[in-house]
């Protein structure tokens, strides 16, 4: 592998590195507000709309994210033009990694496979499956189904980082202040709500 090559490795690498950090900010985001939520329902009874539609957009982003990690559009920073360019450029050894991560891509009944279909159904084409109920019921995903399939992919991603570029990412940690910053938000609201309770009845 010459220097050229290495180099087209190494951006592809980090562009991967900011998509799947930017996917966990998502989720950690999402940790937050449903923290928040639990422990005062009061704000989520105020502003439910508002926490919905947020909820959502937030999703919206997830899947994006994560369908860009998995996209194998030509010239686009993904999962598998990664190992196309390992094909391409590496040595025997290192194209010995690729079937292993080929086949977790495509394994189906994964948590990861599930938030594969849901960008594509929901996010990337929009057809019928926001109307499908049978859609949501197949694909339902719980917030821990979700952080285990961002889990898949950053030990998929530094697999092969390490073994070609001896580069580990730490895409996680860096946004997972969010969580309290979420649940710290709700907890701010509600003193907010509970004051202006006391302020009508004192009225």
């Amino acid at each position: 592998m010459n220097a050229d090559q290495k180099a087209n490795i190494d951006s592809m690498v980090w562009a991967l590195g900011q998509s799947i950090s930017a996917a966990w900010s998502y989720l950690h985001l999402l940790r937050g507000l449903d923290r928040g939520r639990c422990q005062n329902p009061e704000v989520l009874e105020r502003f439910g709309l508002l926490f919905d539609r947020t909820w959502r957009s937030i999703f919206d982003g997830l899947f994006a994210k994560v369908g860009t990690v998995l996209d194998a559009t030509k010239g686009t920073h993904s999962l598998p033009n990664l190992m196309t360019l390992i094909r391409r450029y590496g040595t025997a050894d290192l194209k010995q990694l690729l079937p292993e991560v080929e086949a977790s891509l495509v394994k189906k009944d994964t948590p990861l496979a599930k938030l594969r279909n849901w960008r594509h159904e929901t996010v990337a084409h929009q057809p019928t499956g926001r109307q499908d109920s049978n859609f949501y019921a197949d694909n339902k995903m719980t917030l821990t189904e979700i952080e285990g399939a961002l889990s898949q992919l950053d030990e998929l991603f530094n697999h092969l980082s390490w073994n070609v570029l001896a580069i580990d990412n730490d895409t996680r940690s860096g946004t997972e202040s969010l969580v309290e910053d979420g649940r710290s938000l709700f907890a701010c609201i509600a003193v907010g709500l509970r004051g202006l309770a006391d302020q009508k009845s004192e009225d």
